[in-house]
């Protein structure tokens, strides 16, 4: 089974989904986690190519969600089953920015103002590639609900945790 993208640009909610992922069970990947991606001088996000490609492979015919937004991910989309592009209003996610605790990405001004160049040029490139798009002006949990249903049906899931690294 070929993994899902879960992504989109800063604030829409891929950690809090990617967090209820893994509360129930599944295999999930936070690109952003230590590990798993760095930054470079410029403030640009870049994965470590090589862990996804590892954990890709382990995880074999089990189900398993990747959350992030870089730019090497367009050199991944053939490996996706599904990409699911998350959305929320400017507003909305201006606000979550502001007042999350778990991430300081977004809190200082210039920050911010790439956050907001990104939904303007970021956010058009993802939308010609996703097969799914979620808003997620919703509870966490009910964006969950729609992921598993899009790609997920009870009866043929998989549900495993994994190891984070």
């Amino acid at each position: 089974m070929k993994p899902t993208l879960i992504t989109g640009i800063s604030g829409v909610g891929k950690t809090s989904v990617v967090g209820e992922l893994w509360c129930r069970g599944f295999q999930c990947i936070d690109m952003d986690e230590p590990g798993w991606s760095s930054m470079d001088a410029e403030g640009h996000l870049h994965w470590n190519m090589d862990c996804l490609e590892q954990a890709m492979t382990e995880a074999g015919t089990n189900r398993l969600f990747v959350s992030g937004c870089a730019e090497e991910q367009a050199d991944l989309y053939d490996r996706f089953g599904s990409i699911i592009l998350l959305s929320a209003p400017r507003d909305i996610m201006t606000e979550r920015i502001r007042s999350r605790s778990n991430n300081a990405f977004g809190q200082t001004p210039a920050e911010m103002a790439r956050i907001l160049t990104d939904l303007e040029q970021i956010e058009p490139l993802l939308r010609e590639r996703y097969t799914h798009e979620i808003k997620t002006t919703v509870p966490v949990k009910d964006v969950v609900d729609r992921i598993l249903g899009l790609n997920c049906p009870t009866s043929s899931c998989t549900r495993r945790r994994a190891s984070r690294a």
